[in-house]
């Protein structure tokens, strides 16, 4: 005669409550004995086999019969240094190294001509500067000017140097080249809007021009405004002033526009600083391109006027490919 479907499911059910209490009184077991040995552990008390394996007899004791009596003192544990912590340390360590390397070059001592502490200036390029080389690159190979496979600006040797100058306060001539090359223009360019985007985070503010570049022609003046004006995103406007326009549509694009950078031959600049159109009394950074160039108009002595009109605190770059 065949089993009932109750009785199978009664047996299933009591099978299943047995395997539950048996599992049940393990675990409780299991769990006791995890609580009375911590217990031991606080204590100090331990059983008699784990006598000798925690302590050794003494004249005294020589069967650790006062296991019981011994005072158990915790050790205190030091507070665990989170990750943020430890990367500071390791970040407060290269500081401190790159300090020192910048000292032994000269450039973690001393003061600008400014004034202002070399400490306070930055130890490397930012990136901003970085980020501003990397515009200017792309911008020229996306217009033909650059080939796709040049190295990047930032690795170039002269820009490095140039920084390295430009971070003490100290002029840079330039004896290798009459004018400057595409990269040595973008590291100018791009220096001067980094320092312009810190110091006016700073709260300072330029009444004119940051940047004058001279140069020797039209034709010059155009080429040199080409690279600068990939910067505009960064609000840097650039002009370029020359005879080749009309005097009073420059004169209403400098009042309109009030540049950053000014791209201009000598004598046209010469002419609207003598108008009241522009005021190169404030100016940061003089950039002049072949100062032996003699022209008509007297390249030379203009030169000499711009340079007499601009503080002596000014950083001065100059290309001449005389010896």
């Amino acid at each position: 005669m065949g089993r009932s479907d109750d009785s199978i499911s009664r047996r299933r059910s009591k099978r299943s409550r047995k395997k539950q209490e048996e599992n049940t009184n393990k675990v409780s077991q299991r769990v006791a004995a995890i609580i009375a040995a911590k217990k031991r552990r606080i204590t100090g008390k331990r059983r008699l086999c784990q006598g000798m394996c925690y302590s050794l007899p003494t004249i005294e004791d020589p069967f650790n019969e006062k296991l019981g009596k011994v005072d158990f003192v915790k050790k205190s544990k030091k507070p665990a240094s989170s990750k943020r912590e430890k990367m500071k340390n390791k970040n407060s360590v290269k500081s401190l190294k790159q300090v020192e390397q910048m000292t032994m070059a000269g450039l973690g001592t001393g003061k600008t001509r400014n004034g202002t502490d070399i400490k306070s200036h930055l130890y490397c390029p930012s990136k901003f500067l970085i980020a501003c080389l990397d515009r200017v690159q792309k911008a020229l190979q996306q217009d033909g000017t650059l080939k796709a496979e040049e190295k990047p600006f930032f690795v170039h040797p002269w820009g490095i140097d140039f920084w390295k100058a430009y971070s003490i306060g100290e002029d840079v001539i330039e004896t290798s080249c009459a004018e400057a090359r595409v990269e040595e223009i973008a590291w100018i360019a791009a220096t001067c809007t980094d320092t312009i985007a810190r110091e006016e985070k700073e709260g300072q503010s330029f009444a004119g021009p940051f940047l004058v570049f001279i140069v020797p022609s039209q034709e010059r003046a155009s080429e040199v405004r080409q690279i600068c004006k990939s910067l505009k995103d960064c609000g840097i406007r650039t002009v370029s002033l020359h005879s080749g326009a009309s005097i009073d549509h420059q004169i209403h694009g400098l009042k309109s526009c009030e540049p950053e950078f000014v791209i201009s031959t000598p004598e046209r600049l010469l002419e609207l600083v003598s108008l009241n159109a522009i005021d190169i009394t404030g100016i940061s950074m003089l950039v002049i391109e072949n100062p032996e160039a003699i022209s008509e108009g007297g390249y030379v002595n203009a030169i000499e006027s711009i340079k007499n009109s601009i503080p002596a605190s000014s950083h001065k770059v100059v290309f001449s490919d005389s010896q």
